[in-house]
């Protein structure tokens, strides 16, 4: 059995070409919709699928290959299959009541792998399952019909068992228990299950399903009403999870750990992706892709995952590419119809000036390249680096303070030249304020980002002031120290002359080689450097570290004009949306983005640049020696 690791393949399909014969030999005992579908996925031009769609059909059949060996405790169940497309194709569609639903192949290629795969000894394989899909794709359809099937199947000869429906907020909730609620009704009287349904006493009411004698109970709930630690769910389905904020992390956590001891228990996150990057949700879809990627490990085989998305922000334009985001596109005879109406959407929204929200909901993007962002997050990590050294280095020095509540950043960028041309390294450091937080467990929550930790992966420190302020000589020191310790050549030192009055005072009294200039933050001021970072960044010129912190900072800045087309970084949200890594570097870019051209008159002589020891080093390369 072939090992794969898909951590850089673009072209997953294409990768895994050489297996058709091996998969194909599959298809003989496994005939369900679901394994079908992801054969007709991997090795046909039927559906116009994204990456992460293609990685889940790939471990769905490498996991099939998998059947039997010690270290691979599960199997992919036919009773089980056969069971969750009887009952789907049984049940009324909550859209139309007098229609019964006909899953679509993916609609069943989730619904077989959720309840399909068991352990041999334990039970359901998968505890949490992670599906993103664009709207009005049905992704509430099959939450109803999985909260059901627990219900009415898999929980139905059993006593005492919770069942919850969640959202962020009780709106968004009741929707979906609607769903549940209209299909209960119509379930409690099909001669299948009417006979039991009495004998249980089962009612489908406003705000629950309950089966009085047999006390298991469908609820709704939210995170912004709590109580969630009390339960002890069999299924627990979170719709809308990409707009929870993160302050409501927590109730995932009573709710899951409620569902530790139940052998059957699945945990359902379902939403479209949103403009809030920082979410539990986009950080659940990338730690799992990466668990998916790496296909020999067995960290995540409790964890399912499927996402309906466009993999690349262009592809907003590009209607041919749609069907990977609205897997409706699918259907036969109905495919112009829905993707002019897809195409009439965004031209409106466009026009309206909320094309972000289009690439969010219609395209399940995680982007804020069309609300004015300053960089796409793909942009960002375009950039990224594993290394680069600083050592003996010239370095433009740019510095963004605060006192309570933002952050205080330095930004560094660090020219230099490769095969490729011009180019500049950049990296942040940053001090953590938690004054008007409290405590930095509360600004971490606020920020949604672990600063202990981030401290402690040596990208910023946390303020040592007992009060929560910066202190002003931490921050110097350590600048210093940096400088001495790197032995770097300092070109420049930039920062705004009102807040950092006290930095460039130091500057000027204690580093006086050190070149410093004020730099006020207006649009006036910023418009240049800010343009040529953002170009420079975008055209590859510009490459960064891994870092967190100073990634959420670029991805955080949005564009904001004035009256007479010159520009500046801002934020949209003030309390929580960080920019101060983005200040910074820009501060440091507009004397660093001159490095390399030649702005000299014809007096100029190059060797006055250069130290003793670099005059010595010319010579002796001219002449040898």
């Amino acid at each position: 059995m072939h090992k794969y690791n898909f951590v850089e393949v673009e072209d997953v399909k294409d990768a895994v070409q050489s297996e058709k014969d091996n998969y194909s030999a599959l298809l003989t005992e496994h005939t369900d919709p679901g394994t079908k579908y992801a054969y007709e996925v991997l090795f046909s031009d039927k559906y116009v699928t994204g990456r992460d769609v293609q990685l889940a059909c790939v471990r769905h059949f490498q996991d099939l290959l998998r059947q039997g060996q010690e270290d691979f405790p599960y199997i992919y169940d036919q009773k089980w299959v056969d069971a969750i497309e009887w009952f789907a194709r049984s049940i009324p569609d909550p859209t139309d009541t007098s229609k019964l639903i006909v899953p679509m192949g993916w609609q069943s290629f989730i619904l077989d792998s959720l309840v399909g795969w068991r352990g041999i000894e334990t039970g359901s394989r998968y505890h949490t399952g992670i599906v993103s899909v664009a709207r009005g794709q049905g992704k509430t359809w099959l939450a109803s019909i999985l909260v059901n099937f627990y219900y009415f199947m898999i929980g139905w000869n059993a006593t005492s068992q919770d069942f919850l429906i969640a959202s962020y907020d009780s709106d968004h909730a009741k929707k979906l228990f609607d769903y549940v609620s209209l299909q209960a009704k119509t379930i409690i009287n099909m001669q299948d299950f009417s006979k039991e349904a009495r004998e249980r006493d089962v009612s489908a009411q406003s705000y629950q399903v309950i089966g009085r004698n047999n006390k298991n109970i469908i609820r709704v709930g939210s995170s912004q009403a709590g109580g969630f630690d009390s339960k002890h769910n069999l299924i627990a389905v979170y719709d809308e999870i990409g707009n929870m904020d993160p302050k409501y992390n927590e109730s995932i956590n009573q709710i899951t750990s409620g569902q530790s001891k139940l052998a059957n228990r699945l945990f359902l996150e379902i939403s479209t992706a949103y403009p809030n990057v920082k979410v539990k949700f986009k950080s659940d879809q990338e730690s799992t892709r990466k668990l998916i990627e790496d296909d020999s490990s067995r960290d995540g085989d409790k964890i399912f995952m499927v996402i309906y998305a466009q993999d690349d922000e262009n592809e907003v334009f590009e209607p041919t590419t749609w069907e990977k985001s609205n897997p409706l596109l699918g259907l036969s005879g109905q495919q112009k119809q829905l993707r002019q109406a897809l195409i009439d959407l965004r031209d409106n929204q466009e026009r309206e000036g909320s094309l972000a929200s289009f690439a969010n909901k219609s395209m399940n993007i995680w982007s804020r390249q069309f609300q004015n962002s300053y960089l796409g997050l793909s942009t960002i990590r375009s950039g990224i680096v594993k290394d680069f050294d600083i050592n003996r280095r010239d370095v433009f020095i740019g510095f963004d303070a605060s006192q309570v509540n933002d952050n205080t950043s330095f930004g560094f960028i660090f020219p230099y030249r490769s095969k490729q041309g011009d180019k500049f390294f950049a990296k942040q450091y940053s001090f953590i304020p938690f004054a008007r937080a409290k405590s930095i467990e509360a600004k971490s929550k606020q920020d949604g980002l672990d600063y202990v930790q981030l401290q402690d992966q040596g990208f910023c420190e946390v303020t040592r002031q007992p009060s929560g302020t910066i202190d002003e000589q931490q921050v110097w020191d350590w600048l210093v120290n940096f400088v001495r310790t790197n032995e770097l050549n300092v070109k420049a030192v930039v920062a705004d002359p009102n807040l950092a009055s006290w930095f460039l005072k130091k500057v000027q009294y204690y580093e006086p080689k050190w070149p410093y200039f004020s730099l006020a933050p207006t649009s006036f001021n910023l418009s240049e450097p800010t343009k040529d970072f953002q170009v420079r960044f975008i055209n590859g010129d510009i490459k960064v570290l891994n870092d967190p912190l100073l990634i959420d900072g670029l991805n955080n800045a949005i564009i904001k004009e004035d009256k007479g087309g010159a520009i500046k970084i801002d934020r949209q949200n003030r309390t929580s949306d960080h920019i101060d890594t983005s200040d910074a570097l820009i501060n440091a870019h507009s004397q660093a983005k001159f490095f390399f051209e030649d702005y000299h008159d014809e007096n100029y002589n190059p060797l006055n640049d250069l130290n003793k020891a670099e005059r010595k080093q010319y010579f002796k390369s001219m002449f040898g020696g």
